[in-house]
């Protein structure tokens, strides 16, 4: 009985509220850079799931940035070119996911482990969420990771 309710969907009209209300959420100095290409580009998604899509992982990256969180990379961060009808969007960050730990991120449930210390809220079902959505847009999610240089989410989404 799910049911996306896909629409043409302004890439600027969707990511700049989100930027603003976790910049103002946040409880830490937070920088968040995008670059899009080409202006004014659009893409056909269901606007709930797809803004939700997006708000976890700016979520994520401003929780698991230490100190103060710096959402971007060398590459542009939250990038998003229109290559071959797809429309790309990485969103990089300072945090880092171990490789051992990175098979099982989008499991439903899994949290990194951290000892008994959780200092970062959550029920491990973000990245499940941005997965299971994503693939039902018809479309694909990775992550690389380097310690000390941090963590990029790759999102594809076919479009038109």
């Amino acid at each position: 009985t799910f049911r996306l309710h896909p629409e043409p969907l302004s890439m600027e009209s969707i990511l700049e509220p989100l930027i603003e209300q976790h910049k103002l959420k946040a409880e830490k100095p937070v920088h968040i850079s995008t670059d899009i290409e080409p202006a004014g580009l659009t893409l056909t998604a269901d606007r709930t799931h797809f803004s939700n899509i997006i708000s976890n992982l700016i979520d994520n990256a401003i929780k698991y940035s230490p100190e103060a969180a710096e959402v971007n990379n060398p590459l542009p961060a939250n990038r998003l070119c229109r290559t071959r009808r797809v429309v790309e969007i990485a969103i990089s960050d300072r945090g880092t996911v171990s490789l051992p730990k990175r098979g099982h991120i989008f499991d439903k449930f899994y949290r990194v482990p951290t000892g008994n210390l959780h200092n970062v809220k959550g029920y491990g079902l973000g990245l499940f969420y941005v997965k299971t959505m994503t693939e039902k847009h018809g479309g694909s999610v990775t992550v690389k990771s380097e310690p000390g240089k941090g963590s990029t989410f790759t999102l594809r989404f076919p479009n038109g």
